[in-house]
């Protein structure tokens, strides 16, 4: 009997298991996620918050999804509702293609929402690679170059030293990415402009 109720036990646990494993692949604390996100990258980001929350009590969370189903910022509100300040949140609706800072009050005065989100290809360390064509490969550098901006100006904010930052290196290797992709936009107008003119003549 003993051993009956044994061998249903683990059957149970393992169905339990089977049916909850998927949900966990995405039960982090700094980045809510589905497959829009790299597990690496998201692993990534889930360091770098999760270090600055250990140093500075400053929660920063990445919310990337494909479909948000709702008003971006209605969403990120009722997100925050749990959430104990200070926090700052960053959310990506995909296919609305929609992207926003929220954060608690007072929060605003450690980094610069305006540069962050900014479309602008010199500027902005998210948009400018989100508006690529190629959307599937430029979602996780995107994101993560705005997330460790996020929490890097957060940190030197604070004065405080993020071992787990991407460094310069990374941040230099997504600016030649976003100079060679504006460029060759650039060039693609300036031809066809050519090409009119010369048609003209």
């Amino acid at each position: 009997m003993n051993s009956l109720l044994h061998v249903k036990a683990k059957k149970l646990w393992l169905l339990c298991f089977i049916v909850l494993f998927p949900l966990g692949i995405f039960a982090k604390d700094f980045v809510i996620y589905d497959d829009i996100l790299e597990e690496r990258t998201a692993q990534k980001i889930e360091e770098m918050g999760s270090e600055l929350f250990n140093k500075s009590g400053v929660k920063v969370i990445l919310i990337a999804k494909k479909n948000g189903g709702e008003n971006i910022l209605t969403y990120e509100q009722n997100f925050a509702k749990d959430l104990k300040p200070p926090y700052a949140l960053l959310t990506l609706f995909q296919a609305e293609q929609k992207v926003d800072v929220y954060y608690s009050a007072g929060l605003e005065k450690e980094f610069d929402k305006e540069a962050l989100l900014s479309p602008l290809p010199w500027k902005g360390t998210i948009i400018p690679l989100l508006t690529s064509k190629k959307q599937e490969v430029s979602v996780g550098p995107a994101l993560l170059n705005g997330y460790a901006e996020l929490v890097e100006e957060i940190a030197k904010y604070r004065k405080i030293e993020l071992e787990s930052a991407i460094g310069s290196a990374n941040k230099t290797t997504i600016n030649i990415v976003r100079l060679v992709l504006y460029s060759f936009m650039a060039f693609v107008v300036v031809f066809i402009i050519y090409k009119r003119i010369k048609n003209r003549g």
